[in-house]
């Protein structure tokens, strides 16, 4: 009976939501409609100019991580996998692949952004090695954003082993930047592209809020003084129609946002790490390559006055032109790649746990820690 009552208390719920909900959504898309055609004609929406390219030798790092609880912790495994290709003459070679992994156990504090770390490490790391070799290529990909976001810093940073690996992150990061910080573009003309690339997940308004709270002086690139006015004016009804509705309805195929600073999100910045980066400076934009591909958002260093509207296109054009198809699931060609190759499989956590309990065994170690690993193994085989 209750089942049956809850059944029509559904259906009349939706008779008498529907029309709202319907019409909401509707208002939302005709002020996308009307105002798409301003933000385009403003400099805030930007077509992507696919430039041509004899050689380009690119390469994307990707990580992955998994956990299982083991003997009153956890046990984890980390791996991060970079790939090389050369396109060439419309033609793909892969090249060179590398890949660091880490495996351990850890207590459960904070164990979901100490996750997050020690891919950053590793990530950090081939970043590294990269960096360090004699030939660079064009353009790097990277799925982590590059800087470490106060979401991903975790609340029990007073406890000892979470403190010991957020200094050992801290540790790697800010001796990579401060190796590296001038060898990347725009800091070196000749230098390589670093680029994070980040799904829709990871959308805000940056863009939006840098020019509400700048104005012009938010973006490297010129913004019509009425787009500023406007998005003030508005900045309620943006608000409330979601900025990823207003993305959907105004990027399109073959588009970008202009470029935003993120110094402009002062307050925000704050609280990234590693400063040295924050403190010189990232660029971010919003881009939409095909007509199925997701919109991305883009992340590189940069201080003010440092990019321009021709070197962002060339930046965005290179994207474009390493996206090969128009996929939901595509990306950068290396980046897609090593995102496809880069593995950690539980069946590694449990062959290593298993590994671990014969170790123990084997040097008969206090029988407190024993007492149950029959009956683990039996459950992990």
């Amino acid at each position: 009976m209750k089942s049956v009552q809850m059944s029509r208390a559904l259906t009349a719920a939706m008779s008498l939501r529907l029309p709202g909900t319907a019409g909401k959504l509707a208002n939302k898309m005709r002020y996308v409609d009307s105002k798409g055609p301003l933000f385009h004609d403003g400099g805030l929406i930007r077509n992507i100019t696919q430039g041509k390219h004899e050689k380009v030798y690119a390469v994307g790092i990707s990580s992955k991580s998994k956990s299982m609880p083991a003997l009153g912790g956890l046990l984890y495994g980390a791996a991060a996998l970079r790939h090389d290709l050369v396109v060439a003459n419309n033609e793909v070679s892969e090249g060179l692949q590398d890949s660091r992994v880490d495996i351990n156990d850890m207590n459960f504090l904070g164990a979901s952004e100490r996750l997050v770390w020690k891919e950053f490490i590793l990530v950090y790391r081939l970043l590294s090695d990269l960096m360090s070799s004699d030939t660079k290529p064009d353009i790097i990909f990277v799925d982590i954003p590059l800087l470490v976001s106060r979401a991903e810093q975790s609340v029990f940073l007073e406890e000892e082993d979470v403190q010991e690996d957020w200094q050992a992150l801290l540790h790697v990061m800010e001796d990579f930047w401060q190796r590296h910080l001038n060898d990347f573009y725009p800091n070196n003309p000749d230098g390589p592209f670093l680029v994070s690339l980040q799904t829709k997940r990871d959308l805000n308004s940056a863009v939006l809020n840098a020019i509400r709270e700048e104005g012009q002086s938010g973006s490297p690139e010129a913004i019509d003084d009425k787009i500023v006015n406007l998005i003030r004016e508005d900045w309620g009804q943006l608000r409330r129609v979601g900025i990823l509705r207003f993305l959907k309805g105004t990027l399109k195929a073959g588009r970008r946002t202009a470029a935003f600073y993120y110094e402009s999100l002062s307050k925000y910045m704050k609280r990234f790490e590693p400063k040295l980066v924050s403190e010189h400076g990232l660029v971010g934009f919003h881009l939409q390559v095909g007509l199925r591909t997701p919109i991305w958002k883009v992340e590189t260093i940069g201080k003010r006055d440092s990019w321009s509207t021709e070197s962002l296109d060339k930046l965005a054009g290179l994207i474009s032109y390493l996206t090969i198809h128009d996929n939901p699931k595509m990306k950068p060609l290396p980046l897609w790649f090593a995102e496809q190759l880069v593995r950690m499989p539980k069946e590694v956590l449990i062959s290593y746990l298993k590994s671990t309990l014969s170790m123990l065994r084997d040097r008969e170690v206090d029988q407190i820690w024993l007492e149950g690993i029959d009956t683990i193994q039996e459950e992990v085989e």
